[in-house]
């Protein structure tokens, strides 16, 4: 807890790091998204709905989605939305709070958060909160799907535009779980090793920052879709509590990061000497995000055709 609290006042020093937040993030870049949401698709049990199954290119597509809300013309939505592409995962509480709303009255609780020398919700990520609102979004969507009717043709007209709907949240959320299989996208260390850790190795540091050229160049020349794809089962798996399992996934890729640190110090990513044993390692991540969010899918779907939960009303803490 002592070493979270000093992560935590360095992280909103704001001279050192906390400027760094609003640095673009698009963790895997558009290639390695999209054999993500490729190998995805091609791993989905016939469980699934038919719409759903057959539309690997609606998905391959929409799960860049969030990145396109980031140009400078859309500054409120990016600062919304922004957030849910990284976790602090070091320095963030355990258990997590139940939701959104209870982790930000935590966070504003810390010392040195002060709004008004720039502390903000990017500071600390929201990954495992994007995570659980988006797939309550695509379950209730899946169940009202069931339950809609197509005998005439508007009721026809109206589910096939639902189940583009359904397309979109599924994107989204395809986003949201991908990046936080990138351990950089799970840990403090998202620009550069982070000042308040000692680094007696001389990792690359906030003004040498390998994140792009690790998530970006390095997965552009050296990944491809079947490296990835034959790492992942066509065995799905029944989730539980969408928070809880976001929580875990993301502290299990966070303890990756170092040694993404460890080999660009060797040989810089990208450059094209990289060791041999980055390569399976790289495939092993994102096969790792496309396995989660095949299983948060069809959790989703299969979620959707049991009783409505009752709504648990949770104090603030």
């Amino acid at each position: 807890m002592k070493t979270a609290r000093r992560f935590i006042l360095v992280l909103l020093a704001g001279s050192a790091f906390g400027s760094l937040g609003s640095l673009p993030l698009r963790a895997w870049g558009g290639k390695g998204h999209e054999m993500q949401a490729r190998t995805a698709m091609g791993v989905l049990p016939e469980e699934m709905p038919a719409f759903f199954r057959g539309a690997t290119e609606e998905i391959a597509f929409l799960i860049t989605e969030p990145d396109r809300w980031r140009t400078p013309e859309q500054p409120s939505a990016n600062e919304t939305t922004g957030v849910n592409h990284t976790f602090k995962t070091e320095i963030a509480p355990k258990p997590l709070p139940a939701n959104r709303h209870l982790f930000i009255v935590w966070m504003a609780r810390q010392p040195g958060f002060d709004p008004a020398k720039g502390s903000t919700v990017r500071d600390f990520g929201t990954a495992p909160y994007g995570i659980q609102e988006w797939s309550e979004l695509l379950t209730a969507a899946f169940r009202r799907w069931r339950a809609m009717p197509e005998s005439t043709p508007v009721e026809i007209t109206r589910k096939r535009m639902h189940e583009k709907s359904i397309l979109f949240m599924a994107g989204v959320l395809g986003h949201w779980v991908t990046d936080a299989s990138n351990p950089i996208h799970a840990s403090i260390h998202v620009h550069g090793w982070h000042p308040s850790v000692p680094n007696p190795h001389g990792y690359a540091g906030p003004k040498d920052d390998p994140h792009g050229r690790y998530e970006g160049a390095y997965v552009n020349q050296a990944i491809e879709l079947p490296d990835v794809a034959a790492l992942v089962d066509k065995k799905p798996r029944l989730l539980g509590d969408w928070l809880k399992e976001a929580e875990a996934y993301i502290t299990a890729n966070c303890a990756h990061v170092e040694q993404i640190y460890r080999w660009d110090k060797q040989a810089r990513f990208g450059a094209g000497g990289e060791p041999a044993e980055a390569k399976p390692f790289t495939a092993a991540r994102l096969a790792d995000g496309a396995r989660m969010i095949r299983d948060v899918w069809y959790t989703a779907w299969m979620r959707s055709g049991t009783p409505v939960p009752t709504f648990e009303r949770r104090a603030a803490p």
